[in-house]
């Protein structure tokens, strides 16, 4: 049931088997379903990829940050859509050996820094901070953890949310409005509701 799919001009995900092939100008992702969560065609995993095709600034360098990897297939997207540095967590084991397997078969492995690491343990005060980044996670964790995600997060960055319920949702907003982010941009689908997250303006209020 795994097809391939486009994510507008700008991405073509399909796996091995697939004939079919990208139009000019799409870059292209190949990623065969397995053990780790993300092919692309979940809800949340393609809010994700249309948002970093929307965000992406062609010819300026844009650091990205993909915070519970999976598969992988965020951040491979991300650098073969030129996206610079990539950087990648799971706090799971297998999900990391298949993300950086994936990336070595995507040819981009000298592009990606895969890292076992847990959220929770990583510091309030980031040392590296990024123009994008993406966390698909629970809603419990996108809220327990969600001063330890916004430090990785540049002042003019952007935050992209998902693997949220819709009946969620509203509260994650307001948490990450008390952290002094906006709701920009958000899509539901089915039971899920992402959305992307920039800092408030001074004097503003979160939308």
């Amino acid at each position: 049931h795994f097809t391939p799919l486009r994510i507008g001009r700008a991405l073509f995900i399909r796996p091995s088997w697939s004939r079919a092939r990208p139009r000019r100008g799409q870059a292209e992702v190949v990623l065969d379903p397995g053990l780790s969560f993300g092919t692309g065609h979940h809800p949340t995993t393609e809010w994700c990829l249309r948002e970093l095709v929307r965000l992406r600034k062609t010819g300026q360098a844009q650091a990205f940050l993909d915070i519970g990897t999976g598969s992988g297939i965020l951040a491979i997207a991300a650098a073969k859509l030129g996206y610079r540095p990539v950087r990648a967590l799971d706090v799971d084991a297998a999900a990391v050996r298949v993300a950086r397997a994936n990336a070595r078969a995507n040819n981009v492995a000298s592009a990606v820094r895969i890292l076992r690491a847990d959220l929770s343990a990583l510091p309030r005060r980031a040392v590296e901070r990024f123009d994008v980044v993406c966390a698909n996670l629970t809603t419990p964790l996108l809220l327990k953890e969600r001063r330890r995600i916004v430090a990785h997060l540049k002042a003019d960055g952007a935050l992209v949310l998902a693997g949220i319920l819709q009946s969620e949702f509203a509260s994650v907003v307001r948490a990450y409005g008390e952290l002094g982010l906006r709701l920009s941009r958000a899509r539901r689908r089915n039971e899920w509701q992402s959305g992307t997250f920039v800092r408030r303006a001074a004097g503003g209020r979160a939308g």
